[in-house]
């Protein structure tokens, strides 16, 4: 009678510990190896400098066109909707803010850019340009 009970609670358990760490090591390895790629909401010529140095890259970031278009982190905006985004983020983000601005863009609407994004509470940008090669 007991054997009986024995035999029936015995069945073939599958141990899944071993799969549970294989899992979090294939997941550690692909997110340690994986590039991110800066990608833009436009294409744009960025200007050459012989002086330009490597600045640390920012979250937020700001592009005026050669046809005068202003995006923010990729969407359309005005200067006064800048303006208003800029105020929403956070203090940390308005510390850094990366302005991409094409070699053809207007430097009158780069002017009124740079002013909605101070009016907006932005502290800080960076204007990053191409290394001219020698």
């Amino acid at each position: 009678m007991f054997s009986e009970a024995r035999h029936r609670d015995r069945r073939a358990r599958v141990d899944m510990s071993p799969l549970i760490d294989i899992v979090f090591l294939l997941l550690i390895f692909f997110a340690v190896t994986t590039t991110f790629l800066d990608q833009s909401g436009m294409e744009l010529e960025l200007p050459e400098s012989s002086t330009a140095e490597a600045v640390e890259s920012s979250r937020i970031i700001v592009e005026i066109g050669a046809g005068g278009e202003i995006r923010m982190q990729g969407e359309i905006v005005t200067a006064d909707q800048l303006e208003a985004r800029v105020r929403d983020l956070s203090e940390e983000d308005r510390q850094r803010i990366t302005i991409r601005a094409d070699t053809t863009a207007d430097y009158g609407l780069a002017v009124q850019v740079m002013d909605a994004l101070r009016k907006g509470g932005a502290e800080g940008f960076s204007l990053p340009m191409v290394p001219t090669r020698q």
